[in-house]
């Protein structure tokens, strides 16, 4: 029996869980029956990322569709007619109803609808050639996004029935590329957690090790993609909801910078607050990411959305044209402590490992001072409280839907509106000095110019056994400061190199309980990821920095 098989003892209302229920059954039957696993993998097999391969229900074609990774040979591929929409499409869907049996990463199933359009898309291809820049391309979606006729729930039981009138804005933009939508991923409720559960779906786990999270608030995302069941997916990230599941699921993810991309139709909890949302891509390849944001921001996206800045996809900032081209010489800067919560040896590991290997690949790499991340955690963590918790006891009350445990509420004291328009002004004055800090290292690169990213931890820990994240505030930093930041995979957890420190003593309740959390035997072959931030709408050239840094990873294990 999975999670979401668990009987529902919360609401005090039958008819919600009788809801509840139907949705859980309506979903299972849009599961095709000769898709159905006859054997699961046992609770004790932890890992997982192998089973899809192995199941026997791809065929020689499918699984060399979806075990392709460099999203932009799949684009190439189809846009070429090597590959059919029917056949790539078929594959990711099959590989990813073998996903969800494995992880729970699935909230909305649509194969009919999915294949329906790949046959309208070949027909089309076949007259006249590809559709747009993402053509055939099956992409999976958070279970935000609005999809005009279909439920949108996004984990809330109050939700249930809710049907959007009309396709979120990302949405219309992805299907006037070429893109097909097919599946929806689980998220947790509200969506203000570092963890996928919530009583409607249930808890979706890490592929890699099942007792460990996937992340959130995008861990469907980041179960389904590692598994290969997606090539390309969308999420969102006002904590670091992108990166997160990018980081425990070893997977490559961009939090754009804030009205990059286009949000408007989005489903939501805390609308209308002082720090936005911003969407982006997780991929298992930084050709994912750069696909994705070229193809979205070339698609004309402030047609369909008020707030997005109207700014195409630059070349010449992606091959780096900026700052001399691809051959010039980089300086990074580097931090593996924000002095708040010390991270575990594996994180510390995998900085150490990024910054050996652009030294050498010839790259200058410094020193950064954190500057002030309490006091930025704790002001961002003000404004999102900021309205006391009215905004969850409305939607909650719709079913008397019991929070979620963890989810931050009525954390801080009720604040006037006065009050909340301070701390928008205090987040104004801290990015100034951030900027002002990143402009100064001028005097420290050796290049003639700023730092061209800056390298730090994604989270404190690999992902950490199922409800013990507590600290976001190594990604939540950039949403306060509005910087884009990429993950990037490094290593695994190995007992062997990452012992405990058992002499390092915590500065705080909240550090030694993140510290306190690691044993390398727990975390065992869990992937490690590193973090890479730039320069504000500058999301082209990050994408340029982080190939140049993947590729010294790469060359600095083999050789």
């Amino acid at each position: 029996m999975t999670d979401a098989d668990q009987p529902l003892r919360i609401f005090s209302s039958v008819p919600i869980e009788r809801k509840i229920f139907d949705k859980r059954e309506r979903q299972a039957a849009s599961i095709p029956k000769e898709w159905l696993l006859e054997k699961l993998p046992p609770a004790d097999q932890h890992n997982v990322i192998d089973s899809p391969r192995v199941c026997g229900l791809l065929n020689e074609q499918e699984l060399e569709i979806t075990e392709t990774d460099d999203v932009s040979v799949i684009v190439k591929n189809l846009s070429a007619g090597i590959w059919s929409a029917v056949d790539v499409t078929t594959a990711f869907c099959k590989r990813a109803i073998v996903a969800h049996q494995l992880t729970n990463c699935l909230t909305e199933i649509w194969i009919e609808d999915a294949l329906k359009r790949a046959r309208e898309l070949d027909d089309i291809f076949a007259k006249q050639g590809p559709v747009g820049p993402l053509h055939g391309l099956p992409i999976s979606l958070k279970d935000q996004f609005d999809v005009a006729g279909k439920e949108c729930t996004m984990g809330i039981a109050s939700w249930l029935g809710r049907i959007s009138a009309e396709d979120a804005a990302l949405v219309t933009v992805l299907k006037n590329a070429g893109a097909i939508p097919y599946v929806r991923t689980n998220v947790p409720q509200t969506l203000m957690r570092g963890e996928t559960d919530n009583w409607v779906f249930g808890l979706t786990t890490n592929p890699h090790n099942r007792t460990l999270a996937a992340g959130g608030s995008s861990g469907g995302e980041g179960a389904l993609i590692a598994l290969k069941g997606s090539p390309l997916g969308v999420g969102t990230d006002i904590g670091g909801s992108i990166r997160i599941p990018s980081a425990f699921c070893g997977l490559y993810g961009v939090r754009p910078t804030m009205r990059r991309l286009p949000y408007y139709g989005a489903s939501n909890t805390y609308l209308g607050q002082g720090v936005h949302r911003s969407l982006g891509p997780l991929s298992r390849s930084l050709s994912g990411l750069v696909e994705f944001v070229k193809a979205v921001t070339t698609s004309n996206p402030s047609d369909v959305d008020p707030k997005v800045v109207e700014m195409p996809w630059r070349e010449e900032l992606y091959q780096l044209k900026r700052i001399g081209g691809r051959g010039t010489k980089l300086c990074f800067a580097y931090y593996d402590n924000d002095e708040v919560v010390m991270p575990h040896p594996p994180v510390r590991r995998a900085i150490q490992m990024t910054g050996d290997a652009l030294r050498k690949a010839g790259h200058n790499v410094i020193k950064w001072e954190p500057y002030q991340h309490g006091y930025a955690y704790d002001t961002l963590s003000r404004i999102f409280n900021s309205d006391y918790g009215e905004d969850f006891d409305r939607i909650m009350s719709e079913a008397g839907e019991p929070l979620w445990p963890g989810i931050p509420y009525r954390a801080y004291p009720p604040i006037t509106v006065w009050e909340a328009w301070q701390l928008s002004r205090e987040k104004e004055a801290f990015r100034k000095k951030i900027l002002d800090k990143w402009i100064a290292t001028k005097e420290l690169t050796g290049t003639g110019r700023p730092i061209d990213a800056l390298l730090c931890p994604a989270a404190p820990s690999a992902a950490p056994p199922h409800a013990q994240f507590e600290y976001t505030g190594y990604t939540s930093f950039f949403n306060f400061v509005d910087l884009p930041a990429a993950i990037i995979p490094v290593t695994r957890v190995d007992p062997e190199l990452d012992a405990k420190d058992q002499e390092y003593t915590p500065k705080s309740e909240l550090e030694a309980k993140v510290y306190g959390q690691y044993s390398p035997e727990t975390f065992r072959d869990a992937p490690v990821c590193v973090q890479l931030a730039g320069r504000r709408f500058r999301e082209e050239e990050l994408l340029g920095i982080c190939e140049i840094v993947d590729e010294a990873l790469k060359g600095h294990k083999s050789g």
